[in-house]
């Protein structure tokens, strides 16, 4: 084993790390009641990054692919707990962002490209990011931030578990880390406009 892949499998070991304690503190703050996900989004982020840790796999991109594995499952079991705790007005907009979202899901299934796999998922994750970003900017205080800064923060060490960095391999990683900061920078503001708590921690304080 080279120094660049171990390297590479510790900062892919930070990430799942970081993603464990992002989650962790996600569950928790479903438990108490303060965060209703959406689970149309969380469907979808499920199933996009597991077709990015595919994507990577395929592109070489080394113990990257199993950070986002990690990433891809957690989502899914979010999305099966939103179901029963999480956001329950499904609008129409959200319901078509859905079926846009999946009914893209064939388009990369039908190239061999991975390249272009990564550019059709981050289109598709951008639909993914509709209900929630609806949900949040109307009730901003049913997502914590500080659960987004660690999502970001995973991404930042899944930038330096791919062994040979291309800009392939580091495109999508950089998508998802760039929009979950400014997913949580945008939760801060509206709260902030709303005259809410800024965090999580500062609510439960209240």
């Amino acid at each position: 084993m080279d120094i660049a892949f171990q390297r590479a499998t510790l900062f892919a070991i930070l990430a799942i790390a970081v993603a464990l304690m992002r989650y962790g503190t996600y569950f928790y703050s479903i438990y108490l009641g303060q965060t209703k996900p959406h689970a149309f989004s969380w469907l979808l982020w499920g199933v996009m990054v597991g077709i990015g840790a595919l994507a990577q796999f395929e592109l070489q991109g080394g113990p990257s692919a199993y950070a986002l594995a990690v990433v891809s499952i957690s989502c899914l079991v979010i999305a099966f707990l939103a179901l029963f705790v999480g956001e329950k007005n499904f609008t129409r907009s959200d319901w078509l962002a859905l079926l846009a979202a999946l009914a893209a899901i064939p388009i990369w299934k039908a190239t061999n490209n991975p390249v272009l796999a990564l550019l059709l998922l981050i289109c598709i994750d951008c639909l993914s990011y509709y209900p929630t970003f609806r949900k949040t900017y109307g009730k901003p205080d049913t997502e914590p931030p500080i659960s987004y800064f660690w999502a970001g923060l995973r991404y930042f060490f899944v930038l330096f578990s791919v062994p040979e960095a291309s800009w392939q391999t580091l495109m999508y990683p950089t998508f998802l880390m760039i929009s979950d900061w400014g997913f949580g920078v945008f939760i801060v503001i509206r709260r902030w406009q709303l005259g809410l708590p800024l965090h999580e921690y500062a609510k439960a304080k209240m």
